[in-house]
């Protein structure tokens, strides 16, 4: 987790920041949204992969997760308006102006936006390793990333190309959480499953049109690959019963 520098930027950036043209709040405004809305289809859409990668459903079979990218655009929204009101809160008449630099400020969001994620993925691996006793190695990848990052953002200092290159970094690292987190919620959540024709079905996706349902093996706790698409007006689905399946600890 990044903190603020109390020092003032060096005479570079200022003469940098000073020499060009002041935009207005509507164009500001605007650049943010459109990069908060192609963020959540990009986060969403990530999280969702993720979920179908692990129950072993071709990713072309994935409708757009619009109710997803609603409920990411908010918290966005949320995590902007906590920043600029943090912001003015620090913002007194006795400090200085010029402490953070417009990519400082920009990078320091990220982190802590990244680091909120982070810290909710790992926080669902402990709970699903000390529920079933299974640790997700995967989640290893993701600590090595962030550490790295980290620690360049905390020798990046006041370099401006520095802070521009670990808020990309942070921003990947916020799809790659939320791949591995649709991956994660498909294995820590509980499973409504089904028998059909004497196998056990998992319900995947309900669609706009149809429901995807994949063979669930209640051994083994994963997907063995098989998919029936069954559309909304199927009467097979009004024989269906699911139930939950909750994986014991081995």
């Amino acid at each position: 987790m990044a903190f603020f520098n109390d020092k003032k930027n060096p005479p570079a950036d200022e003469r940098e920041d000073t020499s060009q043209i002041p935009l207005s709040f509507t164009y500001i405004a605007f650049l943010i949204f459109i990069f908060g809305v192609c963020l959540s289809c990009i986060l969403s859409i990530a999280l969702k992969a993720g979920r179908f990668i692990e129950y072993k459903v071709p990713l072309f079979l994935m409708e757009f997760p619009a109710g997803i990218v609603y409920g990411m655009g908010c918290f966005l929204f949320l995590a902007v308006l906590a920043g600029l009101v943090l912001q003015k809160t620090l913002n007194t008449e006795d400090t200085p102006k010029s402490i953070l630099s417009r990519s400082q400020k920009i990078s320091y969001f990220f982190s802590l936006l990244t680091t909120l994620g982070f810290t909710a993925y790992l926080c669902a691996v402990l709970v699903h390793a000390l529920k079933t006793g299974q640790f997700l190695s995967e989640c290893l990848y993701i600590v090595f990333l962030y550490a790295c990052v980290l620690a360049v953002h905390f020798k990046a200092k006041k370099s401006s190309l520095a802070h521009m290159f670990t808020t990309a970094a942070f921003i990947l690292i916020l799809v790659v959480t939320a791949f591995y987190g649709g991956i994660a919620a498909a294995k820590i959540a509980y499973q409504n499953i089904a028998s059909i024709n004497g196998e056990m079905y998992t319900l995947v996706s309900a669609q706009k049109n149809n429901y995807i349902l994949v063979g669930f093996d209640t051994r083994a706790n994963k997907s063995n690959g098989k998919i029936i698409i069954l559309p909304k007006q199927s009467t097979a689905l009004e024989q269906l019963v699911f139930f939950p399946f909750v994986q014991q600890k081995r």
